[in-house]
């Protein structure tokens, strides 16, 4: 997210959260659509512990507010008064059973909260195996809210099984590395059947990108700016427009860039995946994180509640250059570099990034190479990664035909380090080994999220960059689907508007066109950014 909507402090942002009627026995009457705000209700109540009380926290959050003050100390006397029951160590999770106590958290037999009920279905993800791998490599993984991994067969096992650490750890991590030979490979997990296909090194392939998707029940971010949230129906329409747009069988990968559901606890993000169907979960996929995978709010106002990217790279599971060394039958090793508490030395404020490795990786999908970092990094501790990146791209031969360079800021903001925003980090590998000779074939492009408009060209980088993150937050008002396709010799990116800036609504034309002849058919409903030969 932009610094438009969070130029004020997180404290300030969410006294819009509260309301201050009379309910019953005393406690604060919520408008209907708080009701499972469960990220919020735990900012409360961890900052409380911290601080020794509801009645100062309160206080913190509602420095001029008074009534609020009051309002929030009554609203959680008794469910904190619990909390401190709990011990004296208290955690984000612990803060959550609490607040299942005043209807914020749904409440599980083992103890944690989900705002969703489990699917029956294994929650998979796809990612392409890291650059230095053999072609065929994926790596497949499974998130769920048990402690056990979920059965498998045919010869198929897990490599590594084990919860989440430091965040979001209510959930399980299965994963393996997997080769996919000659192009496909089924396998059975949980007792479900799924197939998993590599396009050919060298052939042309399309893909679906999207960047800051977001939900207004997410967190206090998502609340004060998903603006459009309601107007687009994002809640209902991304997951759909993700089921048909890459479940279409035009589609090889799928994408999102970043500021992903604005998910601080992992609940939102959970629901939403839900609501995506397996082809789709089934196909690779490829992220980085955004400002707000690491600090709901900002770098300026983070607490140890914050997730600093550790619920992001568990749950999205991609090859990075943490796992580069682990093959099929590594076992019982972590793909993650684990070696950093995100809370060590911080007892409420501030936090620690988790290892570099995590958050970044290059790979090849058909004939297209992907080079993912993170700005939240300094340039320093980049470089290296991106100059072996570069020179990884330039030793593919013939087989790759453009470079996509995919990150989240367009601008250094918001957590952003110096020079680490995307069209600045691409004027600098353009001239680095490798990458300097797709950029004098015009075949080094990038993309990103972070400002929330959907427009080509962004910051003068005419046929090079483009930005991809109207999805429902504030800013420029337009909502719709981009792809990328790099077929026919041409590499090509199409974007279908599903709401335009004036408010036209197209949705029901694109999903009727979509649903029944699949998006290459429907390209009359789309704009074409790019064209051009490779």
């Amino acid at each position: 997210m932009g610094a438009t909507v969070l130029v004020c402090s997180f404290l300030v942002a969410a006294a819009l959260l509260w309301t201050t009627g009379d309910g019953a026995g005393g406690l604060m009457v919520w408008p209907p659509e708080f009701k499972k705000r469960c990220g919020l209700c735990v900012d409360v109540h961890f900052v409380a512990a911290k601080l020794g009380g509801v009645k100062a926290s309160c206080s913190g959050f509602f420095e001029a507010r008074g009534d609020s003050r009051k309002a929030c100390a009554d609203a959680f006397a008794s469910s904190f008064s619990s909390l401190l029951q709990r011990g004296k160590n208290v955690d984000h999770r612990d803060a959550a059973a609490a607040c299942a106590l005043v209807g914020f958290c749904e409440r599980k037999s083992a103890g944690g909260f989900s705002a969703a009920a489990p699917s029956s279905l294994p929650d998979v993800r796809v990612a392409k195996g890291f650059g230095t791998k053999p072609y065929d490599q994926v790596r497949v993984s499974v998130i769920s809210q048990s402690a056990a991994a979920p059965s498998t067969a045919n010869g198929f096992e897990f490599d590594y099984s084990a919860p989440f650490k430091y965040r979001w750890t209510n959930n399980t991590i299965s994963s393996s590395m997997v080769s996919v030979e000659n192009g496909r490979r089924e396998l059975t997990i949980g007792g479900a059947k799924l197939t998993i296909s590599v396009p050919s090194q060298g052939q042309g392939v399309a893909g679906v990108f999207i960047a800051d998707p977001c939900i207004s029940s997410s967190s206090i971010t998502g609340l004060v700016g998903c603006w459009f949230g309601k107007k687009f129906q994002t809640e209902e329409r991304i997951p759909a427009l993700l089921n048909m747009f890459a479940g279409d069988g035009n589609s090889s990968f799928w994408g999102v860039l970043g500021d992903n559901w604005y998910d601080r606890t992992g609940e939102a993000t959970k629901a939403v995946f839900e609501k995506i169907d397996m082809g789709v979960k089934s196909k690779i996929f490829l992220t980085v994180a955004g400002n707000h995978d690491y600090w709901i709010v900002s770098p300026t106002v983070s607490t140890t509640a914050d997730q600093y990217g550790n619920g992001h790279f568990q749950w999205y599971a991609q090859d990075s250059k943490a796992a580069e060394n682990l093959l099929p039958g590594a076992t019982h090793q972590a793909p993650f570099n684990y070696s950093i508490d995100p809370s060590k030395g911080h007892s409420l404020f501030g936090g620690n990034l988790p290892a570099i490795e995590n958050g970044f990786y290059y790979n090849q999908i058909g004939n297209l190479g992907f080079i993912g970092f993170s700005g939240a990094y300094t340039y320093a501790e980049t470089l290296p990664l991106l100059t072996e990146a570069c020179a990884w791209a330039g030793n593919t031969g013939d087989s790759m035909k453009a470079l996509i360079l995919v990150g989240h800021w367009d601008t250094e903001n918001m957590g952003a380090q110096d020079k680490m925003d995307v069209p600045t980090l691409y004027d600098s590998i353009k001239t680095l080994p490798g990458c300097d000779a797709f950029e004098a074939k015009k075949t080094l492009k990038f993309l990103m999220g972070h400002t929330h408009c959907n427009v080509p060209h962004p910051h003068g980088h005419n046929n090079t960059g483009f930005m991809i993150a109207g999805q429902g937050m504030e800013g420029c008002g337009n909502f719709g689907v981009p792809v990328l396709d790099s077929t026919e010799n041409r590499l090509r990116l199409y974007y279908f508007p599903i709401v335009a800036k004036d408010g036209t609504d197209t949705y029901d034309a694109v999903s009727s066109c979509v649903t029944s002849k699949g998006w290459r058919a429907c390209l009359s409903l789309a704009e074409t950014w790019l064209d051009q030969t490779i």
